[in-house]
């Protein structure tokens, strides 16, 4: 995978960064420079324990994909699948709805002699987990803290809408994983196209309906049967664990610039609109998270202080995940380049 990066996903970073930076050069051209100076005054220590929070998420990540595998019969150092988890992070950030993430996974461990379907599972698993929290917590939050969030008329019907979304996808993603026989039956549907009609296309389509019947077998034994469960709740820990400490930068940049704030609605804000804004067909949402957190924030966040607060929140939940994933990437194809030829 010597080209892995191609020059398409270049152009796509260049537009991602163009977005992002307009957003913010905008929104503080509307909010006015003043803050700048509170950014100068920030205490470093505030600085250290943003980054640590960082790391920290990274390295929650990594223990959650060492337990998967430990849990599907594969033992991968953390050293090895910290810079993995780096890698599959730098290929969703620079890709339209992070779809680079599942090729670079099953390529990388496939590269460790682990099979592309559980490869998968380590990818859809934690596209579930991430996806149970965020369909499950923003109905709870709207339901039971709907005073606390603080959030306008026209932020709570946009709360709501998000949130019936999300808890659709989720049903949706469950209703796929365990009932493998809506897959087959669409598999089929496809099949039956007469341009498919080949024994070379027959052949794919059949290896295809056993890999998504040993995937659901796999997935039931992994975490309803021979875990009892315990797995299940481990991966639920994790990503709970994980958002809370990426969401908990906010309050933190708050704390370090003098922003008097409620912690619930501004942690409850980033859960229930962070995702729905920074998936979609430009990477990581570039322009359209930044706009739209300003929005979000806007009255929680001092007027003078919303352009200079976005750009540096946006700078250490996007560009410093981006710079350190980069980097662990770049490290583990240099890795791979360096190799003798023929050696694995």
């Amino acid at each position: 995978m010597n080209h892995v990066l191609e020059r398409k996903n270049f152009y796509m970073m260049a537009v991602a960064f163009i977005l992002s930076f307009g957003a913010i050069a905008i929104i503080m051209k509307f909010s006015g420079y003043q803050g700048l100076k509170d950014v100068m005054n920030i205490n470093p220590i505030y600085i250290g324990i943003v980054l640590l929070f960082v790391f920290l998420s990274l390295l929650v990540d990594t223990y959650r994909i060492r337990d998967l595998l430990l849990a599907l019969g594969e033992d991968l150092s953390v050293g090895y699948l910290f810079k993995f988890n780096l890698a599959t992070f730098f290929f969703g950030y620079i890709t339209p709805f992070g779809s680079g993430a599942l090729p670079i996974t099953i390529y990388l461990l496939n590269k460790k002699k682990i099979p592309p379907n559980k490869s998968l599972m380590i990818f859809t698993a934690k596209i579930l987990f991430s996806g149970i929290f965020f369909g499950t917590i923003p109905p709870i939050l709207l339901i039971f803290f709907r005073k606390q969030l603080e959030l306008t008329h026209a932020l709570s019907i946009f709360a709501i809408l998000v949130s019936f979304i999300l808890l659709i996808l989720l049903i949706g993603l469950v209703y796929i994983i365990l009932r493998p026989a809506f897959l087959i039956s669409v598999v089929n549907l496809i099949a039956g196209i007469r341009f498919f009609s080949g024994e070379r296309y027959k052949k794919f389509f059949e290896n295809t309906k056993t890999e998504i019947i040993e995937y659901n077998h796999r997935f039931n034994e992994l975490f309803m049967v021979s875990s009892g469960g315990k797995l299940l709740i481990s991966q639920l820990l994790y990503a709970m664990l994980f958002w809370t400490l990426f969401y908990s930068i906010a309050p933190i940049l708050m704390i370090a610039m003098n922003i008097k704030f409620n912690i619930l609605a501004v942690i409850s804000r980033q859960i229930i609109f962070y995702d729905i804004l920074a998936y979609n067909v430009i990477p990581s949402g570039a322009g359209f998270v930044e706009v739209g957190f300003a929005s979000i924030f806007s009255n929680i966040v001092p007027h003078h202080l919303l352009g200079v607060f976005i750009g540096i929140w946006r700078f250490f939940t996007y560009y410093v995940y981006l710079i350190a994933s980069g980097i662990g990437f770049f490290l583990m194809m240099r890795k791979d380049t360096d190799k003798p030829l023929g050696a694995e």
